[in-house]
């Protein structure tokens, strides 16, 4: 067997040996979500803010301490047996049960609505993560499937040049052609050896940037290969759900609540009190004789409970919240222009993809046309070729021609999925 049959055998078989691994774009996304960091980080973020959630009844719990004191007064009193003034020093301790609870606060019905927007707009922010994920993964699948099926047509045409280099060999060593022939035929297939290793590794490296963006290291880009179904030719899909879009909904929603708290700063708000106490007090170091009961006898009798209610009516407030406000507005207009513009943006991406669609549909049979007539032209310039009518480059051009005729019909195809996925995406967050 000859070094260039040996060659073409090695070429040829690279593929077999490895594909081993045949993924679907279904499973590339499978193993995405199983795998990637990104979006474990963003699942996170959802659960810190869903932790952060109060419920309303927590708003209105008591808040509840236990006070102590310890005190010393230095002072004098008069002595009545003597009736002068004398030093008289007194030690106390006051221990108490103290409550606070807030009775009425509009403001807190307000930041519970915010809570729960707030996890709706972080599920929302997860959401777009894995939109962003999905379509990172969406490209790169369709960029393999593309550099797959150009090596596997140049694979194709590498053993039509392998076969006319071997005529041609065994012409010139019969004296029927020119060395200069084999010559001309050699660097042609050089060159489509060298176009079909450029192909290899850039297709190599875009399985690799496929393995990391899905966080897999179990397997070795070589050992990959990725397939399309039937169904991934998607059909026209009406819109659903985009996170861009309804996240934006959402942010107005929190905005409109945000309105709302800055307003509830100029309502009453009602606060209970409790306190139950006692204290112990006796004199120290003083002149005056004074008996005093012990501990236990004096907390037993000085216990005291004290209740109190407090209103709060805001009257001025030096213009703070009219200035909140009219900031919040802005940012509530602001947020209705970027609702609309991502609205906007939707749509016309939609209707662009929409056209594309039907023009490669229409351009399909052009191409299955092109291929027809290039597979003739090639047919007969082979023949020319082998009949020494033709030069090898003329050859060469109409094979190169098939080539390309070739490739535009699959990639005509694979675009045509590549825009229906693209679109149902857009309009469902889902591959």
């Amino acid at each position: 067997m000859s070094k260039s049959w040996c060659l073409l055998l090695g070429v040829l078989l690279s593929t077999v040996c490895f594909s081993q691994e045949k993924w679907t774009l279904d499973d590339c996304v499978d193993k995405g979500k199983e795998n990637s960091l990104r979006l474990m980080v963003s699942a996170l973020q959802t659960q810190v803010t869903e932790r952060q959630k109060q419920s309303v009844a927590s708003y209105y719990l008591p808040d509840v301490t236990f006070n102590g004191g310890q005190s010393y007064n230095f002072g004098s009193a008069i002595d009545p047996t003597t009736n002068s003034r004398v030093s008289s020093n007194i030690q106390s301790t006051r221990a108490s049960l103290d409550a606070g609870i807030t009775l009425f606060d509009y403001g807190n019905f307000i930041v519970h609505k915010r809570d729960l927007l707030n996890i709706d707009y972080a599920r929302l922010d997860e959401a777009e993560v894995l939109f962003q994920y999905q379509m990172s993964i969406l490209e790169l699948f369709y960029e393999i499937i593309g550099s797959q099926s150009l090596l596997e047509i140049q694979k194709q045409q590498l053993v039509n040049s392998m076969a006319n280099l071997d005529r041609v060999q065994k012409e010139v060593e019969a004296g029927a052609k020119p060395k200069s022939d084999f010559y001309d035929i050699e660097y042609i297939y050089h060159s489509e050896t060298i176009s079909i290793q450029q192909t290899e590794n850039s297709l190599y490296n875009q399985k690799l940037k496929l393995l990391h963006l899905l966080n897999v290291d179990n397997v070795e880009a070589t050992d990959l290969s990725l397939v399309q179904k039937e169904e991934s030719i998607a059909q026209l899909t009406a819109y659903e759900f985009n996170p861009t879009v309804e996240r934006n909904r959402v942010k107005q929603q929190l905005l409109e609540q945000d309105r709302k708290l800055i307003k509830s700063k100029n309502l009453p708000r009602l606060v209970g009190n409790y306190q139950y106490g006692s204290f112990f007090s006796k004199p120290f170091n003083s002149d005056v004789e004074v008996r005093s009961n012990p501990f236990s006898k004096q907390m037993g009798d000085n216990k005291s409970q004290y209740v109190s209610f407090g209103l709060s009516i805001p009257v001025f407030q030096g213009g703070n919240v009219r200035r909140q406000l009219r900031v919040k507005n802005e940012e509530i207009r602001l947020n209705t222009l970027k609702i609309k513009e991502s609205e906007v943006n939707l749509s016309n991406q939609v209707k662009e993809l929409e056209q594309e669609i039907v023009q490669l549909d229409n351009i399909a049979k052009q191409l299955h046309k092109s291929i027809e007539l290039s597979e003739k032209s090639f047919s007969t310039t082979q023949a020319k070729y082998e009949n020494g009518k033709v030069d090898i480059f003329s050859f060469n051009a109409a094979k190169n021609q098939l080539l390309n005729s070739q490739f535009a019909l699959i990639k005509n195809a694979y675009n045509r999925s590549f825009m229906g996925d693209k679109m149902r995406l857009y309009n469902t967050n889902s591959l």
